[in-house]
């Protein structure tokens, strides 16, 4: 065998091993299992306690208005200073940047977690404000308190110091996700975003995993 011929025989080789190492990390790009980083699944859906509400424009709202569609749950109150306006302006961002498909059958609601002083004409001014089809519910404290026990919420009552008739709430920051068939299905934790990320692009694109991934799952029968 000539040197010639030994040379073109090694860029033979070579060529065929490059293809095979691209054709392995293509596959790897396009066919890896795609990975939420705020988004977790429960291990097991639970289904949301029966409750009874209002929406914020005095509609009757109970745990059967999370049927059939999915739903991003915020547990909130309209005095809450920071955390609340901030998830409510975020949750608006994601949902300009899901899916259009996944857009349609996805309702954003705040349920208020200060009954006695979020009364349907505040959460009337206040929810919509962010934008005009998310909604609030106020369905009184013992209700609230079964509903946010169910979903895996906490919150109580915090004196304001120097003013014993006043309060805040401290509550959980988490958002929730319910699927079509009223089960808590996932949480969204906001604050464990990593540091230099857009977080309204992390969570966008992890609700399109998980809508994903549901699909799947619906259309392989489990």
């Amino acid at each position: 065998m000539t040197k010639q011929h030994g040379s073109a025989r090694l860029i033979i080789i070579l060529v065929a091993l490059l293809s095979i190492v691209i054709g392995v990390v293509g596959y790897q790009v396009l066919f890896a299992e795609k990975k939420m980083e705020l988004i977790r699944n429960f291990d097991q859906p639970r289904s949301i306690v029966a409750f009874e509400g209002k929406s914020h424009n005095g509609d009757t709202y109970t745990e059967s208005d999370f049927l059939g569609q999915w739903s991003i749950v915020f547990f909130g109150f309209t005095t809450c200073p920071d955390i609340c306006p901030t998830a409510m302006t975020n949750i608006n961002g994601v949902m300009k940047n899901i899916d259009p498909e996944f857009k349609k059958d996805t309702q954003v609601v705040m349920m208020s977690v200060d009954p006695e002083r979020d009364t349907l004409d505040k959460l009337a001014k206040y929810v919509p404000a962010f934008n005009p089809e998310f909604i609030g519910v106020n369905a009184g404290w013992d209700e609230t308190q079964k509903v946010a026990k169910s979903v895996g919420v906490s919150f109580y009552k915090v004196p304001v110091e120097g003013r014993p008739d006043d309060y805040t709430i401290d509550h959980t920051a988490r958002w929730f996700v319910i699927d079509p068939l009223g089960r808590r299905y996932a949480y969204i934790s906001p604050n464990q975003v990593q540091r230099g990320k857009d977080l309204i692009q992390v969570v966008a694109s992890d609700y399109n995993i998980l809508r994903e991934k549901a699909g799947e799952l619906h259309s392989n029968g489990q």
